[in-house]
């Protein structure tokens, strides 16, 4: 009777040495794909479209959403409606601006009673009031003004398909899902491969994107994924030059994401790290200048810039000129260590170089593009590091 006992006692000492075996061979697997991974960082201002590059990655790269990971948004695009048309309607009291039409006065009343979160079900009466509100002309003038509050950049994109969105046998579409808004916190990662051409070694490359929040709060995090980065990718909305932050109403958004491009350019952490610069959000910015919307208001230098072309192309010179202007600096030691608003500053021991790029990010062709022109000087310095090249 005693040896069946020993052999039971044995047996798991036996499980624990092989689950031991197999979590250092998962554990060397990974540190050898995270060492042959080219790994990229995007930085950023809050709604600058970070989250939109890793989104049309999973589309270019990775076989795009699937149905199940499509579902998955309808409720979250649902609220960008509502989202969108409470933050309208409740600034209008504080603009000055009226509705069009009084008998629409019960549905502003309804939504707004709503609160932020929204209805616990999104049935038709809730869309009548919504389709109502948005054919308004008060609410169409308060949403024309909206760089005077918050509202996100898809308004108009998700209200104007509210009859598509409304339906119950509604799927997202990819221009969908790119234009969600939902807020990144924590960190992100999404792993892809891509073809290195022949006259680079060809073959195979695996990249590790990472995505981290990029309101203030969200900042302190940054530090868990500075090492080893091969290149950071900074995502500027342009067309947020006549916009505050959500988290302080008095920091005009350009300015934050020139300030906090310097600090990165000026980062101890990311000296090693080629830097790319996506002036991102370029339909919106082209549309607002067209409108008539000047960025001289809230930069005044812009008067005494001159570029070639029209005033759209002579607004995305005078911001790509800003941040170029930032690259060559002389970098100071102002701080030492990680803070909760910036990486710590350092001198550079060798020339770096910054590469600026015209973006839309929810245009797929557009980033597909961008990425393989990009794509060459990555793998050229991730080569070099290594000493292939």
């Amino acid at each position: 009777m005693r040896l069946p006992s020993c052999m039971a006692c044995v047996r798991p000492q036996n499980e624990d040495s092989e689950n031991s075996k197999r979590i250092d061979r998962e554990i060397k697997l990974w540190y050898r794909n995270y060492n042959e991974a080219i790994k990229l960082l995007l930085l950023g201002t809050g709604e600058s479209g970070k989250t939109t590059i890793i989104k049309q990655m999973k589309i270019l790269h990775v076989q795009g959403f699937s149905q199940s990971e499509r579902i998955e948004k309808i409720p979250h695009i649902r609220h960008n409606i509502h989202e969108s048309i409470y933050d309208i309607v409740c600034h209008m009291d504080p603009l000055g601006v009226s509705l069009q039409h009084p008998k629409n006065a019960p549905a502003k009343g309804h939504i707004t009673r709503l609160g932020f979160d929204g209805p616990a079900e999104y049935d038709e009466e809730y869309y009548d009031r919504v389709r109502s509100l948005w054919q308004d002309g008060g609410v169409r003038e308060c949403f024309r003004r909206s760089n005077e509050y918050q509202l996100i950049d898809s308004a108009e994109y998700f209200l104007d398909r509210i009859d598509l969105i409304s339906k119950p046998e509604y799927m997202p579409s990819d221009a969908d899902i790119l234009r969600c808004r939902q807020k990144t916190t924590g960190i992100q990662k999404i792993e892809f491969k891509v073809k290195v051409p022949k006259s680079m070694q060809g073959g195979v490359q695996n990249f590790w994107m990472f995505d981290v929040g990029g309101q203030r709060g969200e900042r302190k995090k940054w530090i868990q994924v500075l090492e080893g980065i091969h290149a950071i990718w900074f995502v500027v909305a342009s067309s947020d030059y006549d916009q505050t932050l959500r988290e302080d109403h008095k920091q005009n958004r350009l300015r934050e994401a020139l300030n906090l491009f310097e600090d990165v350019w000026q980062s101890r952490f990311l000296l090693e790290a080629g830097l790319i610069v996506f002036l991102n959000k370029q339909d919106i910015l082209e549309r607002k200048v067209r409108a008539g919307r000047s960025i001289a208001p809230y930069f005044p230098e812009y008067e005494h810039f001159n570029a070639p072309g029209d005033e759209y192309l002579k607004t995305r010179s005078f911001i790509r000129n800003m941040f170029v202007n930032l690259t060559q600096k002389r970098v100071e030691r102002r701080q030492t260590a990680w803070t909760g608003s910036g990486p710590a500053l350092g001198e550079a021991s060798r020339p770096r170089e910054c590469y600026l790029h015209y973006t839309t990010a929810t245009d797929t062709d557009n980033v597909r593009t961008v990425f393989w022109d990009v794509h060459h000087l990555i793998v050229t310095h991730a080569l070099n590091d290594i000493g292939i090249l």
